[in-house]
């Protein structure tokens, strides 16, 4: 039996309740917003509708809100008739020279329609990924819609045309609009709705409100899919970008995205934590290695898609320029500072390459909010992350065995740069040697040589050189001569015995050679002291024989200058 006082409602009665307290009060707008900001659109039938209003896809005269979005419509209907073309169908009536599939003409229709499909093909490689945990995102109807919409806006922008990424900011607009239709028709089957409602929440036009939300939101995250370089002012702002010294993210092309992550963490992660910001750049992690997808993809990977929503309902009700992007991106990192403080590379990398889960998203939201404007927004309360470290310790081994895996293709060939400087120093010491008898290499492998002849006297005219050695000399030599060279070609020696009637020009040559090397051994020892990703690709054995090498040469040289 049902209790007197309890009232039961009909569906529509309750979404015409809150369709009321959203959009029918004068000062509509200023609560709209403030129900974004402060999480309650997590169970609103009408998210999607309060997402238009903040990326302007409705405008704020809500009298224009049926004729805007059949404009919107209709636009995207033009839109994709232009771009999707079945030649097959349009076979009659155009010139059949140059509308055939082998036909290379810019106007033919066949070579438009196999250039689109390569690009429909790429883009359906990162649809196939889209959420793979959710049942919803494997249905092909929806893989379709995806497929077409970001097809048309790639060919409506052809200068950025479709970058990777793309495809994840799309789907939770996809989404939402999905689950608000579902209610919608829910509510609907048995009252009547208001017109307003009708057409805003009307399932068959899923696709065109999609593309057009996911335009609009473009035209602010654009530029930080787009690699080309940003215009940099002449004067100060150009010296700065090539002084020496400078860290990898400040030498590189000065892209957008690039020049947005940089800022964050050298000004606003500096600004509210400095001993998170040095421990980063003790730890040399720049910020692109995980705040270009941070920033890309709007957090779309850091959270569970409940919670994206949420995230998303505060950055588009904050401003459509997306401002507060910045400052969740440092309530993130402070969130798990101290976890970061507290390790090692790798286990940093892990934390940050896979978030950890948040218990209350709202609190991270508030928590950005006041770093931005402690003034008006009360301090939120305090939260640590507590969680064990080795499980993100074990995913950043993981991400740097992948990363030494995708660099073992080009690594730094040592012995190659070895034996360039090694033959450079044969060629200065060239001039010397007539002959290889009064030479010892140094090694552990010492072959015996007689003792240099005296050289014979000659004019004063003519320079000093080295005799020939004498067919007795080359008898009591234990290997022959072309052997002798052979082993000198293979060793990582250098021939450091000089006769005593050498110009002191060629003392000059090999100390400036050993001075090479010194420096050579310098980076060498400093790579494997200061960068440990480098000890799989320099050898700590090398680097010692270097140092044994031009220590003993370099003595020997000196002795017998």
């Amino acid at each position: 039996m049902q209790h007197p006082n309890f009232e039961t409602q009909h569906p529509l009665q309750q979404d015409e309740k809150e369709w009321d307290d959203l959009f029918q009060n004068s000062n509509y707008l200023a609560r709209t917003r403030q129900a974004g900001i402060n999480g309650r659109l997590r169970s609103s039938r009408f998210r999607s509708v309060c997402w238009k209003l903040y990326l302007d896809v409705l405008s704020e005269d809500k009298t224009q809100w049926i004729s805007r979005t059949k404009e919107h419509r209709a636009q995207y209907e033009k839109i994709k008739e232009t771009h999707i073309t079945n030649p097959r169908k349009a076979a009659g009536q155009h010139d059949l020279v140059v509308n055939n599939p082998l036909s290379q003409d810019e106007g033919s229709l066949w070579n438009k329609f196999f250039q689109d499909k390569e690009l429909r093909g790429m883009i359906k490689q990162d649809v196939l990924r889209t959420f793979p945990e959710m049942l919803y995102f494997q249905e092909e109807d929806v893989r379709t819609k995806l497929t077409d919409i970001l097809f048309c806006y790639a060919r409506e922008n052809e200068r950025l045309l479709y970058k990777q990424g793309m495809h994840e900011l799309l789907a939770p607009i996809v989404f939402v609009l999905h689950c608000d239709h579902q209610a919608f028709q829910h509510a609907s089957e048995t009252a009547n709705p208001s017109e307003e409602m009708k057409v805003l929440l009307d399932p068959k036009f899923h696709e065109h409100d999609a593309y057009a939300m996911f335009s609009l939101l473009m035209e602010t995250a654009e530029p930080w899919f787009s690699s080309f370089e940003r215009e940099v002012r002449k004067g100060k702002e150009e010296m700065l970008t090539s002084i020496p010294f400078a860290r990898p993210q400040d030498s590189g092309p000065s892209v957008a995205i690039v020049t947005k992550v940089n800022r964050i963490q050298d000004q606003l992660v500096k600004k509210h934590d400095i001993e998170l910001y040095m421990h980063l750049n003790r730890l040399e992690i720049a910020p692109q290695i995980y705040g270009i997808r941070w920033v890309r993809l709007l957090f779309g990977r850091e959270f569970p898609l409940q919670d994206l929503l949420v995230v998303w309902d505060a950055l588009f009700t904050d401003s459509i320029t997306l401002d507060l992007v910045d400052y969740v991106f440092v309530a993130m990192l402070l969130y798990i500072r101290d976890a970061l403080i507290a390790s090692n590379f790798q286990t940093c990398l892990g934390l940050l390459m896979h978030y950890p889960p948040i218990g209350d998203i709202h609190s991270l939201l508030l928590k950005a909010l006041f770093l931005r404007d402690p003034k008006n927004n009360p301090r939120p309360v305090n939260y640590q992350f507590q969680q064990n470290l080795d499980y993100y310790k074990t995913r950043g081994a993981d991400l740097v065995n992948k990363t030494r895996a995708s660099t073992k293709a080009a690594p730094l060939n040592i012995n190659k740069v070895s034996s360039s400087l090694l033959n450079f120093g044969r060629k200065l010491i060239a001039p010397m040697g007539g002959g290889s008898s009064g030479i010892s290499p140094i090694n552990n492998e010492v072959i015996s040589a007689p003792p240099p002849q005296a050289p014979v006297p000659r004019p004063l005219a003519e320079p000093p050189s080295c005799t020939a050695p004498s067919n007795t000399q080359m008898k009591s030599q234990p290997f022959p001569q072309t052997h002798h060279q052979h082993r000198l070609l293979k060793s990582e020696s250098l021939p450091v015995h000089l006769s005593k009637g050498e110009h002191s020009v060629h003392v000059c040559c090999i100390n400036a050679f050993y001075l090479i090397l010194y420096f050579f051994y310098a980076f060498t020892v400093t790579c494997l002291l200061y960068n440990p990703c480098m000890h799989n690709d320099i050898s700590v054995h090398t680097s010692e024989r270097y140092g044994r090498f031009i220590l003993s040469a370099h003595a020997s040289a000196a002795l017998n200058s």
